[in-house]
């Protein structure tokens, strides 16, 4: 039984990420801290008070970290040696899904408006398998998935950002960058076709003071 709970630890360490493989042969104090939860006080190992076991219980970490164990052992083996005070932390639950965020982001297929907005008969009808589906503890994400199987895409007031519906997303944006362009490409040929408006042509000396003695003259007569 022994070599089958090794080549099971094998194939675990195997199967995970290069970042988690990193944490689990090499962890930090703080991290198995953070994952190993306090009886005495109910917070983790690495928010508790410093009652009396937990400088020890840290102490006892750290010298297995300068050991090289790996993190799931130190972790078994805290729990062991402090057994009644210290456990492993508990998973963090899913958040849970919020029938007002789902009728927000879900369309009505008769209405075109989201189920928070209608009132027909098909959208109370899917308000209440949504709030069925809630109450049966399934996530946002499953819920969307179960009605975009029944009805299509159509039903999510936002597309998902991928192959054909991308251009939903992106056909705002480039229409207003396409506009932009333009204007600017009109504004820049009109200041290019722009004519400078040319100076008058200014009268020689001698016609200057021939219109100043007619205009003399037509002030004394």
């Amino acid at each position: 039984m022994r070599w089958l709970a090794a080549l099971g630890a094998m194939l675990a360490l195997a199967s995970m990420s290069p970042a988690a493989l990193a944490s689990e042969q090499h962890p930090t104090s703080y991290e198995i801290q953070t994952e190993l939860w306090c009886d005495d006080c109910q917070t983790t190992l690495a928010e508790a008070s410093a009652v009396t076991f937990t400088p020890r219980a840290i102490q006892f970490i750290d010298q297995r970290i300068a050991a090289g164990a790996s993190k799931s052992e130190i972790k078994r083996e805290a729990v062991k040696k402090f057994y009644g005070h210290l456990s492993l932390a508990p998973s963090k639950p899913k958040p849970r899904a919020s029938q007002a965020d789902l009728e927000g982001e879900i369309m009505c297929p008769v209405c075109n408006t989201t189920l928070d907005q209608s009132d027909s008969p098909i959208a109370r009808r899917m308000k209440a398998d949504i709030a069925s589906r809630i109450a049966a503890g399934e996530s946002k994400q499953q819920i969307k998935d179960e009605l975009v199987a029944q009805f299509g895409t159509k039903v999510l007031a936002a597309p998902p950002a991928k192959g054909f519906n991308l251009l939903a997303w992106l056909l705002p944006f480039a229409a207003l960058f396409g506009g932009a362009l333009v204007l600017g490409l009109l504004a820049w040929r009109w200041s290019r076709n722009r004519e400078p408006s040319t100076p008058a042509p200014r009268l020689s000396p001698a016609l200057e003071r021939r219109v100043d003695e007619e205009l003399a003259r037509f002030d004394e007569g």
